[in-house]
């Protein structure tokens, strides 16, 4: 009798124990609705044994070689440089001497940060021509590649956007790496902020060449997205009018079209992928349209029908947009797309377009559009329409009222939500006559 009290007594012990160990994780998931931000995967004991082995050196060791390479891939023709220790922390942050001696169940506030050790901080300011968001994107792309070696240091890794627009890298919960990105923050700070539940992006292509079409779609009361050819003849002045109206750009990289039935092959302009090109041929092109255009935040296809069918090219593709921080929308403009599946093969943020606007240029036409993406979104949550700079768009985008209160949203929102969750918008099936772009 005596030793069966014994186990017993032993066996609630134990339970107790793992009930109290338990709980932290699951109260922080449960106060973050289910879906923490993005981190380093651990099983709750291997958790717990981060904060009882934490390795800081191996840690930041990864880390700083991940800024090295993300900062030139992901800004290439912005100046960064990296601040003296302690210089322009916000005065209310709180500083913690080592991040091991924080409880696991601790989570700081954008708005109350907790920082990292004056001699662990790592500070940068980031000036000139770039996309800020993409810094964002290529470092939860690299610290999943490092899950191994973070996992071995006992660490769980966050990236964060704050409401002052700084971009922060967290281990166990400190802050050890904060970016800045001065006279950028307006842009940024909505990063911070969740989705809401009912978003909806507006791409408009073919920008760049007409300034006046550019001038005119940033006066609009909600944010859109401008899809510039790179070789355009105002591509660049394009750019620079967007980010002076915190708009976001995307490359609208020419691809070859499949050929039309009475009119031959459609030409997709300057600049183009064909099918015929080797991957040599690819990223040649690839790269002088990223360097024409700098501070898009991804690229989406012009034509293309051709291009994205062939599921080798698009792999062959995204696999030249690792560590850049560049997302990937499908115009889809067949009904077996490719490239958004290749994106995300590739670890990149995938998605694809859910509505045309104006495949009939008439402004009727185009507000019912636009309902359709308003429930679009509704349905799923998030969705994004294309459209194009013709007067008829632009009267339909100025009409426009969405009595059921659908949120236009800047597309970074979107991308930044899909990278956090780890999911993007697989492309999905339309078939020729449904809502499909004329090449």
């Amino acid at each position: 009798m005596g030793g069966l009290l014994w186990l017993l007594c032993s066996l609630a012990v134990s339970c107790w124990v793992y009930w109290q160990l338990e709980a932290p994780s699951k109260e922080q998931e449960a106060a973050s609705g289910g879906v923490l931000p993005f981190a380093v995967a651990h099983k709750s004991a291997g958790a717990r044994a981060s904060w009882q082995g934490f390795d800081r050196a191996l840690a930041l060791e990864s880390v700083d070689a991940l800024f090295a390479r993300a900062l030139p891939l992901a800004l290439p023709q912005a100046q960064w440089q990296q601040l003296a220790l302690q210089e322009n922390l916000p005065a209310e942050t709180s500083q913690f001497p080592a991040g091991e001696n924080i409880p696991p169940n601790f989570t700081a506030s954008a708005e109350q940060a907790a920082y990292a050790s004056a001699a662990d901080l790592r500070q940068f300011t980031v000036s000139g021509p770039c996309a800020p968001l993409r810094l964002g994107l290529a470092l939860l792309q690299g610290l999943r590649g490092q899950n191994p070696v973070l996992e071995r240091a006992g660490v769980r890794a966050e990236v964060r956007w704050t409401s002052q627009g700084t971009l922060e890298v967290l281990l166990n919960h400190l802050v050890y790496y904060v970016v800045s990105f001065p006279g950028r923050e307006g842009q940024l700070s909505d990063l911070a902020q969740p989705l809401p539940p009912e978003a909806l992006a507006v791409v408009i292509d073919d920008m760049g060449q007409k300034l006046e079409s550019a001038e005119a779609l940033s006066s609009l009361l909600f944010p859109v997205t401008l899809a510039i050819w790179p070789r355009s003849p105002h591509a660049q002045e394009t750019a620079v009018l967007a980010a002076s109206r915190r708009l976001d750009c995307l490359l609208h990289q020419p691809m070859e079209a499949l050929p039309r039935a009475l009119h031959g092959r459609p030409d997709p302009g300057p600049g183009a992928l064909l099918t015929s090109m080797s991957a040599q041929e690819v990223q040649t092109v690839l790269e002088e349209n990223l360097r024409i255009l700098p501070s898009v935040i991804g690229l989406n296809n012009h034509m293309g029908s051709a291009f994205t069918g062939d599921i080798s090219l698009c792999r062959t593709l995204c696999g030249m947009l690792g560590g850049r921080g560049l997302a990937v929308l499908d115009s889809v403009t067949r009904p077996d797309p490719q490239l958004a599946l290749a994106a995300r093969e590739a670890g990149l943020v995938g998605l694809a377009r859910d509505v045309f606007l104006d495949t009939r240029r008439d402004t009727a036409a185009i507000l019912s559009a636009l309902d359709a993406a308003a429930a679009r979104a509704r349905a799923q949550g998030m969705a994004v329409a294309i459209g194009h700079p013709y007067p008829e768009t632009l009267r339909a985008l100025r009409d426009w009222q969405d009595k059921d209160g659908v949120a236009v949203v800047p597309l970074r929102r979107i991308l930044w939500k899909l990278a956090q969750d780890g999911a993007a918008v697989a492309a999905r099936s339309y078939s020729a006559n449904n809502n499909m772009e004329k090449e």
